[in-house]
């Protein structure tokens, strides 16, 4: 799966972006796509008896994903990030990544040719942030207004995955304070655009399965090919906004999912003692 990585003799990742589209898709999403489902299947302490319906038995229960406890998950994905079901898809794209940066300044040179300049503005306008902000927030308002609740577990996982993902690469840019190819400013790593494209592909893909999953992903390629037909970033850059993206669509989805943990309950009861003469009082712990 890592033999596009080798150093091609006509280079033909640089002639056509759909080639870089399809590569991240295959290089990243590979291992770890096919699994996805499972590992993201919604946690139920009390299975019903009979079979439930398709949303819920999908794991689109919105038990977890309400208005009220927005901010409390996006703590809990934003820490969730780090859990060890992300071990592998975390290896995978930085062994991608790495790969990739054998090529960052072959590529760069080739992609300043401007072959496919639309495909760099159009990814550009996609990926910008009033763009993608107000799209999230209008997805959100409307999944809380709707009664499928498919639609509205997914519209919460992507206002979610926007956020976690907007301050995991912020954090990122600013620590590793990478110059961009074209010199612009020191925030090159990891792409932003990738990372965002990658999030909601991947929330969609959990939601929707293969019939948006498919086409998001391709899209997200796409949009990670434009990044350096723009020359704003190197592949590197690129593979690694996509490894984030997924990750954090698919921990938003893992953590929304979880049960809501009973919380412990703590009362004065009045019971008899021991000796069955008179009342007592008892400290009673409910969990």
């Amino acid at each position: 799966m890592w033999a596009f990585c080798a150093r091609p003799e006509r280079h033909p990742l640089a002639e056509r972006p759909t080639s870089v589209a399809l590569a991240l898709v295959w290089c990243l999403l590979g291992a770890g796509s096919a699994a996805f489902p499972q590992d993201v299947e919604t946690i139920t302490t009390n299975p019903p008896a009979t079979p439930a319906p398709l949303a819920e038995a999908a794991g689109h229960n919105d038990e977890r994903r309400v208005t009220r406890r927005f901010v409390a998950n996006l703590g809990r994905s934003a820490a969730g990030l780090f859990s060890s079901d992300n071990l592998k898809p975390l290896l995978v794209g930085s062994a991608a990544s790495g790969a990739g940066a054998f090529l960052d300044a072959e590529l760069v040179e080739d992609y300043r040719k401007d072959r496919f300049k639309e495909l760099g503005r159009i990814g550009e306008q996609l990926g910008k942030p009033y763009v993608l902000a107000p799209l999230a927030g209008a997805l959100y308002l409307s999944g809380r207004l709707s009664g499928h609740e498919r639609f509205r577990a997914g519209t919460y996982d992507v206002a979610q995955a926007f956020l976690v993902n907007a301050a995991y690469t912020t954090v990122i840019k600013y620590a590793a304070r990478r110059e961009r190819p074209d010199g612009s400013n020191r925030r090159s790593f990891p792409s932003g655009h990738t990372s965002n494209a990658f999030a909601w592909a991947t929330v969609a893909h959990h939601h929707y399965g293969a019939k948006l999953g498919v086409p998001g992903y391709v899209l997200a390629g796409l949009i990670g090919a434009s990044r350096l037909e723009k020359n704003v970033h190197h592949l590197s850059d690129v593979l690694a906004g996509a490894t984030l993206g997924y990750l954090v669509g698919r921990t938003v989805v893992r953590e929304d999912a979880r049960p809501i943990e009973a919380p412990v309950q703590v009362r004065l009861a009045a019971l008899p003692p021991p000796s069955g003469r008179g009342l007592g009082l008892a400290l009673v712990l409910t969990f």
